[in-house]
């Protein structure tokens, strides 16, 4: 390893250290739930617009079969009238409609595996999302209990005790009192 490489790992790790202490963990937490929650509701409006999908094919074959049975009499009473040229234009549509049918129930079943899958990977993903939210949701209260973290803020020990003494509030009090009955102010 040449010098020159070892110079530049050295100098991107630098960099990313310095990134790292510039970003706020808190913030970009937040931000990574959200944008977690936008993807898990991106998913849910899939797995919406699959069921969606999922009916109208039902509906399309539903309306194929009815036009078959439709079909299938007409073509009974053609072929009892001997009418050849509309009972082969009668036979002609109805394996259209057959083949059209097997279409649509292969698109369907297709598209309840997919949608199986996503409900699936949603639920799965759902779950980590609402581990990773109550974790996050520990890890913000923590910090905003600890105001004065050690390793940000070294100040503290020279400020002294923040709660003031008893003590002092009834001495400064009396001297309030005393400069009052004086005509001055304390």
């Amino acid at each position: 390893m040449g010098i020159m490489t070892r110079m530049l790992r050295l100098c991107k790790a630098d960099v990313h250290g310095v990134m790292d202490q510039l970003e706020d963990k808190e913030l970009l937490l937040k931000q990574y739930l959200r944008e977690m929650e936008s993807s898990l509701d991106q998913k849910e409006r899939q797995i919406v617009a699959l069921s969606q999908r999922h009916t109208g094919l039902r509906g399309q074959i539903a309306r194929h079969k009815e036009e078959m049975d439709t079909l299938e009499k007409d073509l009974t009473l053609a072929v009892q009238k001997e009418k050849d040229d509309i009972a082969r234009m009668l036979i002609r549509r109805r394996r259209m409609l057959e083949s059209a049918c097997r279409h649509r129930e292969a698109q369907l079943g297709a598209l309840t595996r997919e949608e199986s899958t996503l409900a699936a990977t949603l639920a799965e993903q759902r779950l980590q999302y609402d581990t990773l939210k109550i974790k996050a949701d520990a890890f913000c209260q923590r910090a905003a209990h600890s105001q004065f973290p050690p390793q940000t803020d070294p100040a503290p020990a020279k400020w002294g005790a923040i709660d003031p003494k008893e003590e002092e509030i009834e001495l400064e009090l009396l001297q309030r009192k005393e400069a009052l009955c004086k005509g001055g102010t304390p």
